[in-house]
């Protein structure tokens, strides 16, 4: 790295410069991932004032205070293993860190003779938490529900048809089909932590909809077919995802667009992170994250991510070359797609669909 042109770290609008250093951190708690430190010591604190001029510093009669805003899911990353995170960067900033008890909300507080101390401080803490965000499971998806009657009894067909056709295919058995109810299109996955971020979500959604759906659908309604089954993998006999491909019966390209508009206005955000350069639209309908033995996500929790530590077993794949032939040409029904939904994984609704956390309709 040219250490006159280092890497520049963005993090809620302010920008960090990433510095090469050739001396090892001591990783002192097994609960924060060992990039944290790492990072935080390889970001250049010296100068925070030039790459940020806007500091929100209180002056007091014994120096400095600032306050942090973190989602008080990451202060464990924050404290780490008996607090000793947390006073590694008191003493290496000259400050007192302030971080609200277990179970409580609020702002981490950061107090310092130097303001130079303090704004550093706050800088090793959001880079901490950036980072521990990447680790805590999804809370939220944007999707096209598929919310329909006469799909739910399509699914239940198709259960039945391939438990009969297909009972003596490897690691096929009931347990691994999607519940009718909660049949979708992934636009995209988020992490939102906080009421706050959930309502800064919404908010985008809310308000770049409208502009995306007259661009990209022009004001037309869309309806979609599915047809025949894929797997997400290059080997049909070690499958753990099975989905329902989605044909526009206009065969136009306006959802496919509208989808990656989506996800390139939530990535810009900074509330979601792209993982591929386009969004596959597809409908799950076998999973073997669905398993008895098997954890899976979003049959278990009820409030969101994060809030235990789940324990992950080996996922048991599955056969699916007949499910595959057999089931070529099996049609799941034609479906208007009429909205678009921020909704919440782990959390239903009375009807067994996603809880919503908000909604836009579509033509």
């Amino acid at each position: 790295m040219d250490v006159m042109k280092p890497t520049l770290i963005y993090i809620g609008g302010r920008c960090y410069r990433k510095m090469p250093f050739e001396q090892k951190i001591e990783h002192h708690s097994d609960r924060v991932p060992k990039q944290h430190a790492s990072l935080s010591e390889r970001v250049d604190w010296e100068d925070d004032e030039a790459c940020d001029v806007s500091e929100s510093v209180e002056r007091t009669e014994q120096g400095y205070r600032l306050s942090v805003e973190i989602p008080s899911s990451l202060f464990k990353f924050i404290l780490g293993r008996r607090a000793e995170t947390k006073k590694k960067i008191e003493k290496e900033t000259n400050t007192q860190i302030m971080v609200p008890r277990q179970g409580e909300e609020g702002d981490i507080v950061i107090t310092g003779p130097n303001r130079s101390g303090v704004v550093g401080a706050r800088s090793r803490i959001e880079v901490i938490a950036e980072s521990s965000r990447q680790k805590i499971p999804f809370t939220h998806f944007l999707c096209f529900p598929l919310y329909n009657s006469d799909l739910e009894r399509k699914m239940d067909e198709f259960k039945v048809k391939v438990l009969k056709d297909c009972f003596e295919c490897r690691g096929i058995d009931a347990n691994i089909f999607q519940l009718p109810t909660k049949i979708h299109l992934t636009v995209g996955m988020l992490t939102l932590l906080s009421v706050k971020e959930v309502k800064n979500a919404t908010d985008i959604l809310t308000q770049c909809y409208q502009d995306l759906v007259n661009k990209w659908l022009h004001n037309k309604p869309v309806v979609v077919e599915l047809k025949g089954v894929e797997c997400m993998n290059d080997d049909p006999s070690e499958v753990n995802v099975l989905y329902a491909k989605v044909l526009v019966k206009d065969n136009s390209d306006r959802l496919q667009l509208l989808a990656n508009a989506l996800v390139d206005t939530f990535v810009s955000a900074g509330l979601m992170k792209r993982e591929y350069d386009c969004v596959k639209l597809h409908a799950t309908v076998m999973n073997s994250k669905l398993r008895d033995d098997a954890y899976g996500a979003e049959t278990s929790t009820k409030s969101g991510r994060g809030d235990a530590a789940p324990r992950f077993k080996k996922r048991i794949s599955f056969d699916a070359r007949k499910v595959i032939r057999s089931f070529e040409d099996f049609s799941f029904g034609e479906y208007h797609l009429d909205t678009i939904h921020l909704s919440t994984r782990g959390v239903f609704d009375s009807q067994g669909h996603y809880d919503c956390a908000t909604s836009v309709p579509l033509p």
